[in-house]
């Protein structure tokens, strides 16, 4: 039977006196009762989650504050409607605090001065999707927590130039920024982080439309960059790239999601300075051709690649990635339908530490399906909806070729009736999981 963590639960964990650390995520059946039990005890606990726990309020995490003043790491998103004025006169109380994450509560401009005059030891603050907060509130925060080395602050709309100035010149130790959906950014913001946080690690610009190449020229001189998510950022081409290749040598993870001015160019670049990506997102980058899969092929590192819609792409382009990409374990291909059999031949061949493979909406053929399911004994989920051209008897080989190793499966669900019972029934033996669209 599924267990549940109920305040009962919380009650008995309250007599652990070496606990440390204890993670309540989306817990649906604990409240404030449940966390006064905490309070009481666990005279150690250092860190403290009740993300998404919807039955705790303000009330239950000053039980836990109150008794343990300690407290290193506090994870609150998502579970409070407002940080109140009662809350965060605790708050401040946790002078040794290095955590805190409030995401999507509301909190008003009057709580950031004290936050930065009493919680001076925070190297971490996430403000997701938090409501009411502004340019100033920002200002205030850092000019207190100058060792910030993690600052959320995705879907804040409020945000402008000025609040990423002022965190460039207070937060010199930052290694990452989120800044999803801050629609207001330009270059500006991007130029004084280039100048002043040497030390940026990862950075999440995705939605930034006001993000452009000149921004991007600013940004790589960051160069210890490992993660940089640029997408629907659809004022950069191939042009921003190419400061990105020449300097950020380091980068592990790049998203170019919907990016649709980036093109084969921009690969060229990123294949030549980028040799240590390991995940690449093109989906929906239109301008990408065989030309620029070429490229890719040249990134020996990378692992995880999607190229989801690239309708210029054909076989061509998939085997050169297929040969030279020989470490790639996670491959999106869906909707590249002008992709023919001799690409999925070579991917068959090539690409043995495939483990994942979504396929949906590809021209791939029944012999072809069978080549690439037999012939990656590696491969343990494929998506394999909207294939006009695998029949019935496509699926079924192309199913008992993998079964035994297989271990997650998307079909379109009239095909529940049309495959035998015994594919079906060995799947399932085999522990399985069928996903019908």
């Amino acid at each position: 039977s599924k267990f549940f963590v109920t305040n009962e639960s919380l009650h008995s964990i309250a007599s652990l006196l070496k606990l440390e650390v204890l993670g309540l995520v989306a817990c649906p059946l604990i409240d404030d009762a449940g966390l006064q039990f905490i309070g009481h005890g666990c005279p150690l606990l250092k860190v403290i989650e009740v993300s998404r726990c919807e039955g705790v309020s303000s009330s239950g995490l000053i039980s836990v504050i109150t008794g343990h003043s300690n407290l290193l790491e506090l994870n609150a998103g998502y579970c409070l409607s407002e940080l109140s004025t009662t809350l965060l006169h605790w708050i401040k109380n946790l002078k040794h605090l290095e955590m805190i994450r409030i995401d999507g509560a509301r909190i008003s401009e009057s709580s950031f001065p004290v936050i930065s005059t009493n919680c001076k030891s925070l190297i971490e603050i996430g403000l997701s999707k938090c409501v009411g907060v502004t340019n100033m509130g920002i200002v205030r925060l850092v000019s207190g927590c100058i060792n910030l080395r993690v600052l959320n602050l995705t879907c804040c709309h409020s945000i402008t130039d000025a609040a990423i100035s002022a965190i460039a010149d207070s937060c010199r130790n930052l290694v990452c920024l989120k800044l999803e959906s801050c629609h207001m950014i330009t270059e500006k913001g991007l130029c004084q982080l280039g100048s002043s946080c040497l030390l940026l690690e990862e950075i999440d610009l995705t939605d930034c439309c006001g993000v452009n190449d000149k921004g991007l020229e600013y940004l790589s001189r960051c160069s210890q960059l490992l993660c940089l998510k640029l997408g629907l950022c659809t004022n950069i081409s191939g042009k921003g790239l190419s400061y990105i290749g020449s300097n950020c040598t380091k980068i592990h993870e790049l998203d170019l999601y919907r990016c649709s001015a980036v093109g084969d160019d921009g690969l060229d670049a990123l294949s030549k300075g980028c040799k240590k990506l390991t995940k690449l997102n093109l989906s929906y980058c239109n301008e990408v051709s065989d030309r620029g899969l070429g490229y890719i092929g040249h990134l020996e590192e990378l692992s995880d690649l999607e190229m989801r819609g690239l309708f210029k792409i054909t076989g061509v382009g998939l085997e050169a990635v297929a040969a030279g990409c020989k470490r790639l374990a996670d491959l999106d291909l869906k909707h590249c339908d002008k992709i023919d059999d001799s690409g999925f031949w070579a991917l068959a061949y090539y690409s043995r530490n495939l483990r994942q493979i979504n396929l949906s909406h590809c021209g791939i053929s029944d012999i072809a399906l069978c080549m690439v399911m037999g012939n990656l004994t590696r491969l343990q989920e494929a998506k394999l909806v909207h294939l006009g051209n695998v029949t019935v008897e496509g699926f079924e080989l192309a199913l008992r070729a993998c079964c035994i190793r297989i271990k997650k499966v998307k079909l379109l669900a009239p095909l529940r009736l049309l495959l035998s019972s015994e594919i079906l029934e060995t799947l399932h033996a085999r522990g399985c999981i069928i996903r019908w669209d």
